[in-house]
């Protein structure tokens, strides 16, 4: 009998691949092709997660349970995002040479959707207005530049490493399952830690313990063609809890899993303070999350992806196509801050990245191609907001003429949340092993 999370990764991951991308028309070949062999080698194994594997690296595990940790929001947006749209150097003339069609104008320009400046400097596009508020609250800040050491212009390896944080590519756990792992459970006797809002295991969360892939937390259950719910999980759970088969701590989570969601009725939930999220998938990812936390079940992490960065052809930048992917980004984002900070849950760390940012220059076809240094973004009542971090290179002497240099390791960025938000300090080598990382002051324990 095969276990009832596996059947559920199975059914998912056949409805991912029915449907297409809008994106595929901007984007490479190697983007567009993931197979569906290739996904579910990385993720079916890892569909029922309950507990660490024997490949996860030796930690050791807190004893004492806390409860002032921030929950974190990891947010991936793959295709690899353009970091000087992101996060745009207006007070760089030569931004302006380099991309004379795709360029967000600067603040003096009198354009409609001009960059609003940050710092003098860098400035956000039309697409982040709605973070403004945020920023100026010292909620929010951005990190240029950004980039790694295991450097690649391919998707899936830069996105291989950005995950799992390591210096072996083949490295199967995540950096964000690695800390839940060597890290005591905020909420004792949990069934959730980790949760993944996708159609199988992203390797962030890759073994994480008591870490599932769940698309919707509103429809979370068991694969069955039998119409009563209640039977089918009695039956499957007295099933495998007689036979004691080595699923059974899996199936035994997947059920109080399944309980425990089911009180969340994340449809009719209603943001504080007036928030508003989109009627899109990432916006019902962002309201869901919003309610994980409410709702002090026991969820640590939440991984969210959003797909389409792969801007090759008509960036569109401005009136266009990533416009429009920055405004679902931006104004959720957005929403999610004004419905937690109008709530008194600011205990929360949400940081925004990508694989790899573009080329300096714009290309023939009004895109841009892989580059290398990016921008992320982090917010949370623990931000040292109201700030751009990261030496800025300029775009002068650029990487294999073409591309911004990265100047700040991302995992830098990560390693001071897992220490100073998320209180695991003392096994940062095991959360990202053989590497040193630098202390920016983007977050304040």
């Amino acid at each position: 009998m095969q276990s009832p999370l596996l059947r559920l990764a199975s059914n998912i991951i056949e409805v991912c691949f029915m449907s297409s991308s809008s994106n595929q028309s901007r984007a490479c070949k190697e983007y567009n092709s993931l197979s569906r062999r290739s996904f579910l080698k990385s993720t079916a194994a890892t569909a029922a997660a309950v507990a660490v594997p024997s490949w996860i690296p030796q930690v050791a595990y807190a004893q004492s349970h806390e409860s002032n940790r921030d929950i974190l929001i990891s947010v991936f947006l793959r295709g690899g995002a353009d970091g000087m749209t992101l996060c745009v150097p207006h007070g760089e003339a030569r931004y302006y040479q380099l991309r004379p069609d795709i360029a967000v104008p600067p603040p003096n320009s009198g354009h409609v959707k001009r960059a609003r400046d940050l710092d003098g400097f860098f400035g956000l596009p039309y697409g982040f207005y709605a973070l403004e508020p945020a920023y100026r609250a010292g909620h929010l800040a951005f990190v240029h530049a950004v980039g790694s050491d295991n450097w690649s212009r391919s998707h899936f390896d830069a996105q291989r490493w950005m995950e799992n944080c390591g210096r072996d590519i083949n490295l199967n756990s995540g950096w964000l399952a690695r800390h839940l792992a060597s890290s005591s459970e905020m909420v004792a006797g949990t069934p959730l830690r980790g949760l993944s809002m996708t159609y199988g295991m992203v390797r962030t969360l890759n073994g994480g313990p008591k870490s599932l892939p769940i698309a919707d937390p509103d429809n979370f259950d068991y694969y069955s063609y039998l119409p009563d719910f209640q039977e089918v999980s009695d039956t499957t759970f007295q099933n495998y809890v007689a036979a004691n088969d080595y699923c059974r701590p899996s199936v035994e989570n997947t059920k109080r899993t399944i309980e425990l969601l089911e009180s969340l009725d994340v449809a009719n939930y209603h943001g504080a303070g007036g928030a508003v999220y989109g009627d899109n998938g990432f916006g019902y990812s962002m309201k869901a999350s919003a309610a994980l936390i409410k709702a002090n079940l026991g969820v640590e992490a939440i991984h969210i992806d959003i797909d389409g960065w792969d801007t090759h052809n008509q960036q569109g930048a401005v009136d266009g196509y990533m416009e429009q992917l920055m405004l679902e980004l931006g104004t959720n984002v957005a929403a999610f801050h004004e419905d937690m900070n109008a709530s008194g849950r600011m205990d929360f760390t949400l940081v925004v990245m990508s694989e790899f940012g573009r080329n300096a220059g714009q290309n023939d076809t009004i895109g841009t191609d892989h580059g290398a240094g990016s921008s992320m973004f982090v917010m949370g009542g623990g931000v040292n907001g109201n700030h751009v971090y990261g030496q800025w290179p300029g775009l002068t002497n650029l990487l294999d003429n073409q591309d911004l240099y990265a100047t700040t390791d991302y995992r830098s960025v990560l390693a001071e949340i897992v220490s100073k938000r998320l209180q695991n300090g003392a096994n940062l080598g095991t959360v990202f092993p053989d590497f040193s990382p630098n202390d920016l002051g983007v977050f304040h324990a």
